[in-house]
C-alpha cells in the first residue's frame, strides 16, 4: 500500500526520537560504567572490546559508501570517512586517537605501560559475532536495508560518545588536567562530528526510499536490526566486566 510522505518522514523521526529509550543507550553496561572508578580488570574488558568494535565501525562506513547508489548519500559517508582518518592526518586518525586514550588509561591504572598488542588482543566471539552481524546489515543487498542501519548508527552516536566521555570522567584523577584533556580528544572530535550530524536530512533521505509499506519495513529492519545488535553487544560486554 502506498504511504504518504509526510507520514513516512513523522514515522522515521518518531524512530530516531525513541533511540535514546532504546536498550542500546538505556542498559546496565552504560549505568556500570558512569557509576563510578571501576576495578582495572573490567576497564581492561570493556577497553578491549569498545577498540575491537570501533574497528569494524570504520569498516562499516566505508561499506555504506559501496553499498548506496545515491550521490548524495555517498558523499556524506566519503566526508564521514574521511574524519574518521584526521582529515588526511594519519597522526590524528580517530582509531589512533581511541588506541592512545585507552592504552593510556590502563598504562595508569596498573601503574605500568599497557601496550598496543594488548590492546588489540581483545575481540571476545560476541564481539566477533555482532561485528559480523552488524556487517551484514551494512552489505545487505537491499539499499533500504543499508539506509536504515546507517540512520540508527547516527542517531546513536551522539548519546552514546557522551556515555563513554563521562565515564571516562571518572579516571580524570590519574592525569594531570592537561593530559586528561589531550587523553579524551577521541571523545572531543566525536562529540562535535556526531553533533553536526544531520538526522533531518538522514531522515528525509530515507524517507525518498519509501514509496509503500513495504520499503518502510526494509528501512525499519535494517534500523531496528542495528539497535538491537547494539543493545545485545553492550549487555555482553557488561557481563563479561562483572565476571572477571
Amino acid at each position: 500500500m502506498p504511504v504518504q510522505h509526510a507520514a513516512v518522514t513523522e514515522t522515521l523521526r518518531e524512530m530516531t526520537g525513541a533511540v535514546r529509550r532504546h536498550p542500546a543507550l538505556e542498559n546496565d553496561f552504560y549505568r556500570h560504567w558512569l557509576s563510578g572508578p571501576l576495578p582495572y580488570a573490567q576497564v581492561e574488558v570493556f577497553a578491549r572490546e569498545f577498540y575491537a568494535r570501533t574497528i569494524d565501525t570504520t569498516v562499516m562506513i566505508a561499506l555504506s559508501v559501496l553499498h548506496t547508489d545515491d550521490l548524495a548519500a555517498r558523499v556524506e559517508r566519503v566526508k564521514h570517512l574521511y574524519t574518521e582518518y584526521g582529515n588526511g592526518d594519519p597522526a590524528k586518525a580517530h582509531l589512533l586517537l581511541l588506541e592512545t586514550m585507552l592504552t593510556g588509561l590502563l598504562g595508569r591504572l596498573r601503574d605500568e605501560p599497557y601496550t598496543a598488542a594488548e590492546l588489540r588482543a581483545g575481540g571476545r566471539p560476541e564481539t566477533r559475532a555482532f561485528g559480523d552481524a552488524r556487517r551484514a546489515l551494512f552489505t545487505d543487498a537491499d539499499a533500504r536495508v543499508v539506509r536504515g542501519a546507517l540512520l540508527a548508527q547516527e542517531a546513536l552516536a551522539h548519546s552514546t560518545t557522551i556515555r563513554m566521555y563521562e565515564g571516562m570522567r571518572n579516571y580524570k584523577h590519574l592525569y594531570d588536567e592537561d593530559d586528561f584533556h589531550r587523553a579524551c580528544e577521541y571523545f572531543y572530535v566525536h562529540i562535535c562530528e556526531a553533533a553536526k550530524t544531520d538526522l533531518p536530512g538522514l531522515v528525509a533521505d530515507a524517507a525518498r526510499v519509501c514509496r509503500d509499506e513495504v520499503d518502510l519495513a526494509q528501512v525499519r529492519r535494517g534500523f531496528d536490526g542495528v539497535l538491537d545488535l547494539t543493545a545485545a553487544y553492550w549487555g555482553a560486554v557488561h557481563r563479561a566486566m562483572r565476571a572477571v
